[in-house]
């Protein structure tokens, strides 16, 4: 539309999460047990799911391949959170680079 604006960049995935919608199910969750390859379930009927990575930066797989701390996509520590879309076939596996990561996440769709 006219005078509409979109952002240029995804990198603060704030706008992501401002524009589209995101009805969270089950109950927010703080991990910080992921010094090993952690599988994250999703809730029943969960098409995305946010997530946020505090003190310490975070490692995510979505074939079922166990993450390690320099194998997987990123999770900067202390970005804005962002939503993982989740496919019928996807297994999110999730591993901190460095100890002492806490990792915060929602379900939702």
């Amino acid at each position: 539309m006219a005078g509409e604006t979109k952002p240029k960049s995804l990198r603060n995935n704030l706008y992501a999460v401002q524009e589209d919608s995101f009805v969270p199910l089950g109950s927010h969750v703080a991990n910080t047990t992921i010094s090993s390859a952690t599988e994250l379930v999703p809730a029943a009927g969960a098409t995305k799911l946010l997530i946020q990575a505090l003190t310490q930066n975070v490692r995510y797989t979505i074939d079922g391949t166990d993450p390690t701390g320099a194998i997987g996509f990123l999770i900067t520590a202390n970005d804005p959170p962002g939503i993982i879309y989740l496919g019928s076939d996807m297994t999110l596996k999730v591993i901190e680079e460095t100890a002492t990561a806490s990792l915060q996440y929602q379900w939702g769709k």
